[in-house]
């Protein structure tokens, strides 16, 4: 079985040659990027030295780090639609009849794919803290680094099992793409995607805390960051490993149920 797994990984990192160029198209996108981000949080802290426990600085690393993770998590967007469109097509026959383990193969697939975004990403980072944004100052080594990667990792797979969820009640529901939609709009709100949730008000602060979604981006970010006092770390980890735990056994049970009368219909 493991061998199996392990050729699909080589299948996936033999594409990753197409994935190197779409990452360095966006190495050369990302100065665009960070002149709109550096100038537009440049006019807001013109009239603020501090937001909330944030400097400019701490801002604008903030940013820098997103879009690593956004890089490495990202590929997981897609699962909703690639589940949806399998089950609707009848792919799924093909991969019912062959001993793989389709959410596992799915999730298999997309880590590959993170793995190679997120090292990448962190290679990025080192160079641009040694040359073109040695002002930022951001620390890094291994320790944080490794809780890093630790980290983005749980997130990836919170994300995995959203979409994986949504894409599963395929089995029952016709269009569930508008559903991965508002799921989408969620994410971007509460992952602190758009903005820090240390800024936000403090009723979103306290609706994000009940929710899975803080734990995609905003505490791997905070990890690196240094934001989190160790008590905080383990807790936020803590977390995430409860979110993974508890949302992959959902899937599961969805995946196991719909699939079931997905066969006994003939497919």
């Amino acid at each position: 079985m493991i061998i199996k797994y392990l050729r699909i990984a080589k299948v996936e990192f033999e594409k990753t040659k197409e994935y190197f160029l779409n990452f360095i198209g966006q190495i050369i996108y990302l100065p665009m990027q960070f002149l709109l981000i550096y100038f537009l949080w440049k006019f807001v802290y013109s009239y603020n030295s501090q937001i909330g426990n944030y400097s400019f600085n701490d801002m604008i690393e903030y940013y820098l780090i997103l879009t690593i993770v956004q890089s490495a998590i990202m590929p997981v967007g897609i699962i909703t639609y690639e589940e949806w469109n399998d089950i609707n097509q009848g792919n799924l026959n093909l991969y019912l009849s062959k001993p793989l383990f389709y959410p596992f193969y799915l999730c298999y697939r997309k880590i590959v794919l993170f793995l190679w975004n997120i090292i990448f990403g962190i290679l990025f980072l080192i160079f641009a803290n040694i040359t073109i944004l040695p002002w930022l100052k951001i620390t890094l080594y291994i320790y944080n680094i490794s809780l890093f990667i630790l980290s983005s990792f749980l997130g990836f797979m919170i994300m995995f099992n959203l979409f994986f969820i949504v894409g599963t009640l395929t089995f029952w529901v016709e269009n569930v793409l508008t559903l991965r939609d508002n799921v989408w709009n969620m994410i971007k709100i509460f992952s602190g995607e758009i903005l820090p949730i240390a800024i936000f008000p403090s009723f979103i602060k306290k609706i994000s805390v009940i929710l899975p979604f803080q734990y995609i981006y905003y505490t791997p970010i905070s990890v690196l960051q240094g934001k989190l006092t160790n008590e905080q770390l383990l807790d936020s980890i803590g977390f995430q490993i409860f979110w993974v735990i508890f949302m992959s056994i959902i899937s599961l049970i969805m995946w196991k149920k719909g699939s079931v009368n997905y066969t006994s219909q003939g497919g």
